[in-house]
């Protein structure tokens, strides 16, 4: 991510805005074999979307389904929680 990003809290903004900017669907961290590198996506579907060639690392779901229900209106708060759930060790493994 520091190679990528500059910093943890570089990545960490750009994946919550990516996560705040849009309507539904969810916020990816990918790693792109192609270039090397992680990058952060928004996709609206789950069957389409992706960027080819690329590996989910985490992902978000930002579907009203997945917040609506115990933070209301509050996508910051659910994407906070989120964030103090993320197994580092689990996404870890997805990078190659």
């Amino acid at each position: 991510m520091i190679e990528d990003f500059g910093s943890y809290e570089t990545w960490e903004k750009d994946f919550k805005g990516v996560a705040m900017m849009r309507g539904i669907g969810w916020t990816v961290l990918y790693e792109d074999h192609q270039a090397n590198k992680l990058i952060n996506f928004w996709i609206n579907e789950h069957d389409g979307g992706h960027p080819c060639g690329c590996i989910p690392v985490l992902v978000l779901d930002v579907f009203e389904h997945a917040f609506m229900t115990d933070y209301g209106l509050k996508r910051g708060d659910y994407i906070e929680a989120f964030f103090k759930n993320i197994d580092w060790k689990a996404a870890e493994k997805r990078v190659k």
